[in-house]
């Protein structure tokens, strides 16, 4: 489930909101991107890493049609998190994790696929929950930026169909922009 708080400012966002179908309501996306369903691992995870160091920012849209869509952008920093690598190291982990607990059923019907044709270094994960009524499809990616930062794009859908956005857009849009993002202090 996507994470919903009150929103907060930037500087800069990093979506951009013209190129996103209707936006019926916006929501502060510094808890993580959304799209990692049922994946506890990643969704504990990214509560980590936006504490890693302070900055960390990002936004959420929950559209027209329901879908949720984001962007975080994590700042390294201290502890387990020293880099961007690091994290997304750790991201690697919590999806193997929650592919093995799909695997014993821990889940229901549940799966986690990588997606292709993302940035060298990015990764990506779509999740599928078909035992949820109606059927929950989230799709996420993560990235180092120019310098150094992280940055986690996800949407979230449910239903038939497909998402209205394609999480690889959403990372090209939120690499292009995340220099002119300057986190919350």
């Amino acid at each position: 489930m996507p994470f919903l708080m009150t929103a907060c400012g930037t500087d800069s966002t990093l979506l951009d909101t013209d190129a996103l179908p209707q936006v019926d309501e916006t929501v502060d996306g510094t808890m993580g991107a959304p799209g990692t369903g049922w994946c506890d691992a990643l969704g504990y995870l990214e509560t980590k890493l936006s504490s890693a160091d302070e900055g960390t920012t990002g936004e959420q849209y929950v559209l027209e049609n329901k879908d949720v869509v984001g962007a975080t952008l994590f700042v390294p920093g201290g502890g387990s998190y020293p880099d961007a690598e690091s994290m997304i190291a750790a991201i690697k982990e919590a999806v193997d994790e929650c592919s093995a607990d799909a695997d014993q059923g821990d889940y229901g019907e549940a799966t986690s696929e990588p997606i292709s044709g993302l940035p060298d270094g990015a990764v990506g994960f779509t999740f599928t929950s078909k035992s949820s009524n109606p059927v929950e499809v989230g799709s996420i990616a993560f990235a180092e930026t120019e310098d150094g930062r992280l940055v986690g794009v996800g949407v979230t859908h449910s239903g038939s169909g497909e998402a209205s956005v394609k999480v690889a857009d959403l990372l090209s849009t939120a690499l292009e922009r995340a220099a002119d993002v300057n986190g919350k202090s």
